[in-house]
C-alpha cells in the first residue's frame, strides 16, 4: 500500500511539476514581442502571384522600434522588372509575436498590407500579403553588423 501512496504522490508532483513550468513557458512567451522587439534590418523575399501573374521580390525593411519602417524593393512581376524602389510603412507586433505591417510603395502607386509572424528569437520574419489579388508569402532574415549581434 506504502508504494501505492508513494508512486500516486510521484506522479501528481511530476505532473504539477509539467503544469507549473508550462504556465510560465507560457506566459514568458505572450509578453516577449512588442514594436520595440522588431529595431534593425531585415533582408526579405517573398513570392508567389498577384492579379498579373508570378510575383516575386527581394529587399530590405528596417524597423524602428517604434511602428514605423523604411525599406527598399525590387520586383519581378509576371516578368517584368520594377527596379529598386523606396517606400515607407507601419507595423503592429503584438505580445505573442505576430503582427501586421503596411508598405506605402510610391513607385508603383500600392500599399501593400502583410500578416507576419517573428521567431527564432527575433531573427526571422514569415510573413503573407493579405491584399485581395495576392497569393504571396516569403521571410525575412535580421540583417547584423559586426558591431550588433
Amino acid at each position: 500500500m506504502t508504494t501505492g501512496i508513494s508512486h500516486r504522490r510521484i506522479i501528481l508532483t511530476f505532473v504539477a511539476t509539467l503544469i507549473v513550468s508550462s504556465l510560465a513557458t507560457h506566459a514568458s512567451a505572450q509578453g516577449r514581442c512588442s514594436n520595440a522587439s522588431l529595431l534593425g534590418s531585415y533582408a526579405f523575399q517573398v513570392d508567389g502571384a498577384n492579379v498579373n501573374g508570378p510575383f516575386a521580390a527581394v529587399g530590405k525593411n528596417t524597423y524602428d522600434g517604434k511602428g514605423h519602417l523604411t525599406g527598399v524593393i525590387t520586383i519581378s512581376t509576371n516578368g517584368t522588372l520594377v527596379p529598386a524602389a523606396p517606400y515607407t510603412g507601419t507595423y503592429t507586433l503584438n505580445p505573442d509575436c505576430t503582427g501586421t505591417k503596411s508598405a506605402t510603395i510610391p513607385m508603383i502607386g500600392m500599399t501593400v498590407t502583410f500578416y507576419f509572424v517573428v521567431d527564432h528569437n527575433l531573427r526571422e520574419i514569415r510573413m503573407i500579403v493579405t491584399n485581395p489579388g495576392f497569393t504571396v508569402s516569403g521571410t525575412a532574415r535580421k540583417l547584423f553588423t559586426d558591431a550588433v549581434r
